[in-house]
């Protein structure tokens, strides 16, 4: 099943089966046995596309907490290589903006502690308990009780999500805190899973729409990903070098930019008036898939 609503009746159901559907297709991954690192990333991206669709049923589904941490858990549990990973590749993006020698003593740092996270790792056993983890939630979305019919299912988490994303935007603009965009980040990719599971009601405008914030994602996320190379060098080296340092606030400096100027325009609504207009394309599906 795709990561979609395709019918107006039969929520509940939608909602499981798509739940299912992920989990399924991330246990068949974790037994592959293919590429670690892009196992790795797919695994990730299959667990927080689960989430994303628990937080549109999280003010309807009294079991929230408990599967939501199922999932982040799983997917903490194989994220330390790929976060090694992605220092070494974030700081190629800013290094030519630093000395030749600074550039070699941070670059072997951080080759070096992806190869030591590697080496510590038993990719086989890391798999097999993420797979055993998979295996477990399929047994237990059909169990999942979720209050509410057709689009009132729905309706809060998207406006509580959207909210939460408007009301953090604010607070990122207003601080200019790291946390504060990580915080924006977070809510913005949640409501990107939401605009793509509604994106078969009116794929032309939500397809855009899911387009842009996939944008504005890219631009948090690197900017997260700078933050964490920080602290990350400072962890590694005792230090951030002022080259480094400038060099890395420039380029944050010019994504929250990008981010903010985005992200305004697609909070201007109101959350009432965002979640009625999605209602309105809620009403062009079929009623029966």
């Amino acid at each position: 099943m795709a990561f979609s609503f395709d019918h107006c009746r039969r929520v509940a159901h939608q909602v499981r089966e798509i739940a299912k559907d992920q989990i399924e297709k991330a246990l068949e991954l974790s037994q592959a046995g293919e590429d670690f690192d892009k196992t790795v990333h797919e695994l990730r991206r299959r667990c927080k596309k689960i989430r994303g669709l628990l937080r549109l049923v999280r003010p309807n589904f009294p079991d929230f907490d408990q599967e939501n941490a199922r999932f982040a858990d799983a997917a903490d549990s194989l994220s330390a290589a790929r976060d090694a990973a992605v220092m070494v590749e974030t700081f190629n993006l800013v290094a030519k903006d630093i000395s030749p020698d600074t550039i070699s003593a941070i670059r072997a740092a951080l080759e070096q502690n992806v190869r030591h996270i590697s080496a510590e790792q038993d990719r086989t056993k890391l798999l097999s308990n993420f797979g055993d983890v998979m295996d477990e939630a399929a047994k237990q979305v059909k169990h999942w009780e979720l209050k509410g019919r057709g689009f009132a299912l729905l309706a809060p988490g998207l406006s509580d999500t959207y909210a939460r994303m408007r009301k953090r935007l604010s607070a990122a603009e207003k601080t200019g805190e790291d946390e504060a965009f990580h915080d924006w980040r977070k809510d913005t990719k949640s409501h990107w899973f939401h605009i793509s599971l509604f994106q078969q009601c009116a794929p032309d405008v939500l397809g855009a729409r899911r387009d842009q914030l996939d944008q504005l994602g890219e631009y948090l996320g690197d900017h997260h990903n700078l933050a964490v190379l920080a602290e990350g060098i400072v962890s590694l080296t005792g230090s951030l070098d002022r080259s480094v340092a400038k060099a890395i606030d420039g380029h944050k400096v010019e994504l929250a930019q990008k981010a903010l100027t985005l992200g305004r325009q697609l909070t201007v609504e109101k959350p009432s008036a965002l979640v009625s207009r999605i209602e309105k394309f809620w009403k062009l599906l079929p009623k029966d898939g």
